[in-house]
């Protein structure tokens, strides 16, 4: 009998998860970003979005690790689902993922 030995796969990279309500971060990223509210922008041009920390309570609420962003999806008629690398810039403490 052949055993395989099971070795965990590790995120190594910042990823954000696209799907049809939520951008989900991972836990590289969340350590990173610490906060419980942020604010979306997106650039049509790249396609690409930012995410930053909102320092007030008007942005949207980071839950765990999941954005509700169903909103942000209709308004810049973002429809592209999957896991993308994403870059966290620390001198302006904001996720860039484009997709």
């Amino acid at each position: 009998m052949a055993f395989e030995v099971y070795k965990p796969r590790f995120e190594k990279e910042a990823t954000v998860a696209i799907s049809k309500n939520h951008l989900t971060l991972n836990k590289k990223l969340m350590d990173k970003l610490n906060t419980g509210y942020v604010e979306l922008a997106f650039d049509p041009d790249t396609r690409t979005i930012k995410i930053s920390a909102s320092n007030n309570n008007n942005g949207l609420i980071l839950n765990k690790n999941k954005i509700g962003a169903r909103g942000f999806f209709k308004r810049f008629n973002i429809d592209k689902k999957g896991k993308y690398s994403a870059v966290y810039h620390d001198n302006e403490k904001a996720i860039y993922v484009r997709f």
